[in-house]
């Protein structure tokens, strides 16, 4: 108690909220929650969340906590991204833009986690919140026109996100879903000075952002956007887990994340639906999946199983893309993450002799590569059917 009284005297109030807090997260931080999505293409997949707060401006726990709950969730990186304008804590706090990641990064090291310096400037809409990445110092960003401050992030060689950009706050109604590209987001993006947007941010999806950034080449983020600890927004024990960026990177450092972004090799996990394009999807599903049984013998008439193991933290569901002229099958089947399946397949003909190379096509309709197509892919196996 002597303790306490000592941290609030010296400290204030916000310090007390947060030290209450840090017992209950660092409970949670004895173990890492290890998310198994296979690296691709000569690329390392990389788990990354571009978007937190911490009491350096309206989050509720201090930087290194927020490095210990991305250890214990499984991820590669972070960025620690307070608001430079709004500075609800700033009589508890010295104002200094640039130390909740200097806080953070202290404990990079200790919990192998990239923490990547960004500071989010937070502005009405147009031009609405965006995150600068990559900074060096946030400082200079401080400043009545963000036309001013975009460009001094850019000029240190910042990626600067637009962050939730459905938010809209009480500046003028919600239209029925739809997302405005206002004027200034064509100027920014005209200038170059637009890296990405957030498709997904904390549990909202914004298919017209999807949309966008196929349109234009932008590289799409999904982000957690946390201010409260994590273990009390998601519940981590049942599986569920923030959303966060896939980065498809040369090297697991924060020059080979920046080297991705600004290349657009992401993707964007929320939920159990996996958002990207083509070119990265496909093999994330084609190495997470494994036949088990690639060649199978059965006796003509009979009908045979097709193990399938989902050796990812992807749960995957399929749906038929189209029929077999040989074959029935199951038309929508379940690959849990990190079980096998078996999925039932039985001749349309009694007849049906020989080897037969089996092809069955499916959409997984839980990843998307547009905001309205899903992934198609193919199970196949060999089944050779005998007389007796």
């Amino acid at each position: 108690m002597n303790l306490l009284k000592n941290f609030y005297s010296k400290c204030g109030t916000i310090f007390i909220y947060t030290a209450l807090f840090c017992s209950l997260t660092i409970a949670q931080t004895n173990e890492r929650k290890e998310i198994k999505i296979p690296d691709i293409s000569g690329y390392l997949t990389l788990k990354c969340d571009f978007h937190s707060h911490t009491v350096f401006s309206d989050g509720d726990i201090w930087p290194d906590l927020r490095v210990e709950e991305a250890w214990a969730e499984g991820l590669d990186a972070i960025a620690i991204t307070d608001h430079i304008e709004y500075q609800p804590h700033k009589k508890d706090m010295v104002r200094n833009l640039n130390r909740s990641y200097e806080i953070a990064s202290e404990y990079a090291d200790k919990f192998n986690i990239i923490v990547i310096k960004g500071s989010e400037i937070t502005r009405k809409m147009p031009p609405g919140h965006l995150n600068a990445l990559f900074l060096k110092d946030s400082n200079p960003l401080d400043t009545a026109d963000f036309r001013v401050a975009i460009k001094s992030a850019k000029d240190q060689g910042a990626f600067v996100q637009w962050n939730h950009p459905f938010w809209q706050g009480t500046i003028f109604p919600k239209k029925e879903g739809k997302v405005d590209w206002f004027p200034e987001h064509q100027e920014f993006y005209d200038n170059g000075w637009l890296n990405g947007i957030e498709v997904v941010n904390e549990r909202d999806y914004y298919p017209d952002v999807f949309r966008w950034c196929l349109e234009k080449n932008l590289t799409m983020l999904g982000n957690s956007d946390i201010h409260s600890p994590s273990a009390y927004f998601y519940n981590l024990p049942k599986g569920d887990h923030r959303p966060f960026t896939l980065v498809f990177a040369k090297e697991r450092t924060a020059e080979g994340i920046k080297e991705a972004l600004i290349e657009h090799r992401t993707a964007v996990f929320f939920s159990d639906t996996l958002l990207g394009k083509e070119e990265f999807l496909k093999p994330i599903f084609k190495k997470s999946i494994e036949i088990i049984t690639p060649k199978i013998e059965t006796l003509k008439g009979k009908a045979f199983y097709i193990q399938i193991a989902n050796n990812s933290d992807i749960p995957f569901k399929l749906t038929s893309a189209e029929s077999n002229n040989d074959f029935e099958f199951e038309q929508s089947i379940a690959l849990p993450a990190q079980r096998v399946v078996r999925l039932y397949v039985k001749p349309k003909s009694k007849d049906l002799v020989g080897k037969k190379n089996l092809v069955l096509p499916y959409k997984i309709k839980n990843l998307l590569i547009s905001p309205t197509e899903n992934l198609t892919a193919e199970i196949n196996c060999e089944v050779e059917i005998k007389e007796k």
